[in-house]
C-alpha cells in the first residue's frame, strides 16, 4: 500500500475531494443555471398549455392552432431536456473536478520528487566539491553535476508554477477567493474500472451522453413540426431543417462512439501500467530495505560519487520515483473514469477510488 499523499508544505484548508465536490456543487454558476433553465422551462410550458386549453374548438382546423400546438410540443420537449440537462449540469461538474483535482495532486507529486531529486543532487554537489579540491575527480566530471543541479533547478520551478496554475484551476472551479491555498489530502486509490462490452457501452453512450441527446432533443423539436403547417415555415424549410438536425444528431452519435472506444482502450492501458507499476514501487520497497541493511552494517555509503555504484540515497530516489508513477497512473485512471463515466451515463465518483481523510471520516 502506498504511503498516504504527501501534501503542500503551505499551511491552508485541508481539501478532500469529497469536499472539493461539495464546493462545486455549492458555487458554481453552471449548476444554478440549469435550475433556473428547468424553472424557466416549466414557465413556458404552462403558458403554451394554457394556450392550447383555451384555443376555440372552431379553430382546430386552423394554421393558427397547428401553430399553437407545435409550440406546446416543443416546450413539453424542452421542459424535458432542461430538466436532464439539470443532472447533467451536475454530472459535468463532478467530472470537472475530478479531472482538476487529480491534476493538482499529479502536479504536487511531480513538485515532490523533483525536489527530493534536487536535494539529492545538491548533496552530491557538496560531496564532489571537496573530492574535486582532492582531485578525485575531474573539473569535466564536476562540471557536469553542476549542469545537472541547474538543470533540476529550473525543472523544480516549472514544477511549482504547474502545481499553482492547477490549483488556480481548481480554486476557480470551485468558487474560491484568490488567496485560497487548499491542501489537498485525499489520494487516487483506483486501480480498475469494470465495464461492459464494448459494443453495449457504445450503445448506452448513443442515448447517455449529453451531446448526443442534446442533439435527439432538437431532432424531435424538428420531428414534431411535420405534421403541421405552420405560419411563415414552407415545407422546404422544415425539410432541411429537419435533414440538418438528423445529421448533427447522427454526427454527435459518431462523436460520442469514437471517444468511448477511445477511452475504453486507454482506460485498459492504464489498468495494465498500474499493475506494472505496482510491482516496480513493490520492488524499489524492497531494494531500498537492504539498502538501509547494508548501510548500517558499513557496507555501502550513503552517497557515492561512482556512476552506477551501490549507495544509501539512490534506492530511496528511486523509490520516491516508483511511488510518484504508480500515484499519477491511479489519478490519470480516476480521470479517464470520469471522463468515460460522463460519455456513458454511469457513476463517475465513488468513495472507494480515493482515500478518505480522517477529518472526513470524523464528519460521517
Amino acid at each position: 500500500m502506498l504511503p498516504t499523499i504527501a501534501v503542500a508544505e503551505e499551511y491552508g484548508e485541508a481539501l478532500s475531494i469529497q469536499a472539493a465536490l461539495d464546493l462545486a456543487y455549492k458555487n458554481n454558476p453552471n449548476l444554478r443555471l440549469a435550475e433556473l433553465n428547468v424553472k424557466k422551462s416549466q414557465l413556458l410550458r404552462d403558458d403554451a398549455f394554457e394556450a392550447l386549453e383555451y384555443f376555440p374548438t372552431a379553430g382546430l382546423v386552423t394554421n393558427a392552432f397547428d401553430q399553437v400546438f407545435n409550440a406546446y410540443q416543443q416546450t413539453e420537449i424542452g421542459l424535458a431536456t432542461a430538466k436532464r440537462a439539470e443532472q447533467s449540469a451536475q454530472d459535468q461538474i463532478t467530472k470537472e473536478v475530478i479531472e482538476t483535482y487529480s491534476e493538482a495532486v499529479k502536479n504536487y507529486n511531480n513538485l515532490n520528487y523533483l525536489e527530493m531529486n534536487l536535494k539529492h543532487t545538491k548533496n552530491l554537489q557538496r560531496v564532489s566539491s571537496v573530492a574535486h579540491t582532492a582531485g578525485s575527480i575531474s573539473s569535466y566530471e564536476f562540471d557536469n553535476i553542476i549542469v545537472g543541479t541547474g538543470q533540476l533547478e529550473e525543472s523544480v520551478r516549472a514544477a511549482q508554477l504547474n502545481y499553482e496554475s492547477s490549483i488556480a484551476a481548481l480554486r476557480s472551479l470551485l468558487g474560491q477567493h484568490p488567496n485560497w491555498a487548499p491542501v489537498l489530502t485525499s489520494e487516487a486509490l483506483i486501480t480498475d474500472y469494470e465495464r461492459g462490452d464494448l459494443s453495449a457501452e457504445i450503445l448506452k453512450g448513443s442515448s447517455e451522453s449529453a451531446a448526443v441527446w442534446s442533439q435527439k432533443a432538437l431532432l424531435d423539436i424538428e420531428k414534431s413540426k411535420e405534421n403541421w403547417v405552420l405560419l411563415g415555415v414552407s415545407s422546404e424549410m422544415k425539410d432541411i431543417n429537419l435533414k440538418t438536425a438528423e445529421q448533427n444528431y447522427a454526427d454527435a452519435q459518431r462523436t460520442s462512439r469514437v471517444l468511448i472506444e477511445q477511452l475504453y482502450y486507454g482506460i485498459d492501458a492504464v489498468e495494465g501500467q498500474i499493475k506494472i507499476a505496482e510491482m516496480a514501487y513493490k520492488k524499489a520497497v524492497k531494494d531500498e530495505e537492504i539498502a538501509r541493511l547494508k548501510y548500517d552494517l558499513g557496507i555501502i555509503p550513503k552517497l557515492s560519487l561512482i556512476p552506477g555504484a551501490e549507495s544509501l540515497d539512490s534506492p530511496l530516489l528511486a523509490t520516491d520515483k516508483a511511488k510518484t508513477d504508480l500515484s499519477n497512473l491511479k489519478l490519470q485512471l480516476a480521470k479517464l473514469k470520469a471522463q468515460y463515466a460522463f460519455l456513458t451515463g454511469a457513476k463517475a465518483f465513488s468513495t472507494t477510488d480515493w482515500s478518505t481523510p480522517v477529518t472526513d471520516e470524523l464528519k460521517q
